[in-house]
């Protein structure tokens, strides 16, 4: 189910009808609890109990971790725990991915034998909650949060719908304390803008601007430096709005709902470093791999050479959560180069010129964010080309500029290339005029009846006519 479908919208005026009767704390829960279930087996039924099997589990392990302390059970339990988890995801995600390249090492050592054929449908969103559950145990084995005695509560941290699919990842202690009191269902205008703001962002601007990017990718040996460009920024454009649309959308229905989740965006593309793009870009998955990976590792506290080690292995896992496919693989592990080179810098910086100034020219930080940007354009190929002969030729044409600007053979697409144009052009304005109001939403929600009355008009008239033909899936609920 889509949060921007006639079908969501509704299963939220049922849902929010159904609140409205039933008023009672642990009534409503239940409500929301049955609605989060029937959202997620909207799609297949029979994930559903997967979803539920999790729950129990986990559920079980949490009341079982509070009951001792003795170290080897605690030890034992976690791991059942992550195993559990952890092979239900790599069964359903990666366990294709694998025999593939098994197959593939197989033959290149002299084997013979049939390829593996696997027909595996992939549970929508095991991603996410598969982190959420992981983090729920780990926590209260480091004795950071006690175990939840009521399932209810529990299930429903779990499956709570708007961050169930596509994020934001959620952590016990964020959710299930508001869980444990009333919840006060809330409408207003920040509310109202945030929800809008997220839907323009996936069906104005990300869904018209994938038209570009998915035909020039499709063959990038037929185009030019230019439009090689075009289309990565497009993509750039597209993933953003298409992501972080969705967790405006999630953020304002929880809020409705009397619930807040953590933000997930904070304008990646202002970043001026890659440790900087990654407080700002998919913020929880960047904490979670933080908190629960690079940390165990050993993080900066072994040396230099294994501080970058971490770096590097913590961002290629990053890269193969999003799929069981290498071009994710060298999306991650180009990333962890960039934190690399990031911290060398630094550190040979400080090391012969002092510490680093916290004010910089305007200059030098407008070179910084360009530079950064460009190497993040570069990484957009990477995530999304499969293919890696033309990931090359996209690449190459990226970084080894043509100059070829000829639209000849094109036709009637040069008005196609002009709409496209015009819509990253007035995604930028509107993204930069947010960043320098910290949020579109709440400045339009602070402005006068008149002003946010013709913003809502002119918004509205423009998801008329550009509301794309086809519905498009959320990026991210194929990870």
């Amino acid at each position: 189910m889509l949060f921007h479908t006639y079908t969501f919208l509704i299963f939220s005026t049922i849902l929010f009808a159904a609140l409205a009767v039933f008023r009672g704390f642990t009534q409503r829960k239940i409500v929301l609890l049955a609605a989060s279930y029937v959202f997620y087996m909207w799609w297949n039924p029979a994930f559903g109990a997967l979803v539920a099997v999790s729950t129990l589990v986990d559920y079980a392990i949490g009341l079982a971790l509070n009951r001792t302390d003795e170290p080897r059970k605690r030890k034992a339990l976690v791991a059942i725990s992550v195993s559990a988890q952890l092979g239900l995801l790599m069964y359903f995600k990666y366990a294709g991915f694998l025999a593939e390249n098994l197959f593939v090492i197989s033959r290149l050592l002299g084997f013979e034998g049939p390829a593996p054929t696997f027909n595996i449908t992939l549970p929508i969103g095991i991603s996410f909650y598969t982190f959420a559950t992981l983090s729920y145990s780990i926590d209260i084995y480091r004795k950071q949060i006690p175990a939840t005695r009521s399932l209810l509560d529990f299930a429903l941290f779990i499956i709570f719908f708007p961050h169930l699919i596509a994020g934001p990842i959620v952590r016990a202690a964020q959710l299930i304390p508001q869980l444990e009191r009333p919840a006060r269902l809330t409408i207003n205008p920040s509310i109202l803008f945030l929800f809008l703001g997220g839907l323009i962002k996936k069906t104005l601007v990300a869904d018209n601007v994938a038209v570009m990017a998915d035909a020039v990718y499709a063959n990038p040996e037929q185009w030019p430096s230019a439009m090689i460009w075009l289309a990565t920024i497009a993509f750039a454009v597209q993933i953003y709005c298409d992501f972080s649309g969705y967790s405006d959308m999630a953020i304002a229905i929880a809020r409705a709902l009397g619930y807040e989740l953590p933000v997930n965006f904070r304008h990646p593309y202002f970043a001026i470093n890659p440790s900087d793009f990654w407080r700002r870009w998919h913020i929880t998955l960047s904490l979670w791999l933080k908190d629960y990976l690079y940390i165990p590792l050993g993080g900066n506290r072994h040396g230099t050479l294994r501080t970058y080690a971490n770096l590097t292995l913590t961002m290629l896992l990053g890269g193969l959560w999003h799929g069981a496919s290498w071009n994710f693989a060298l999306w991650g592990l180009w990333h962890g180069l960039l934190l690399v080179a990031h911290r060398a810098y630094r550190q040979i910086r400080e090391r012969w010129l002092g510490p680093l100034q916290e004010q910089s020219s305007f200059l030098s930080r407008t070179a910084a964010k360009l530079l950064m940007q460009y190497c993040v354009l570069i990484s957009w190929i990477m995530f999304r080309v499969p293919d890696a002969e033309k990931m090359l030729i996209a690449l190459r044409k990226f970084v080894f500029f043509d100059m070829n600007f000829s639209l000849a053979g094109i036709g009637a697409g040069s008005l196609f290339i002009f709409s496209t144009t015009l819509l990253l052009s007035g995604f930028a304005a509107l993204h930069f005029w947010s960043y320098k109001h910290n949020g579109l939403h709440a400045c339009l929600a602070r402005m006068p009846l008149k002003t946010t009355m013709a913003a809502c008009a002119a918004a509205g008239l423009a998801l008329i006519l550009l509301w794309p033909l086809q519905e498009a899936p959320f990026i991210y609920f194929q990870f």
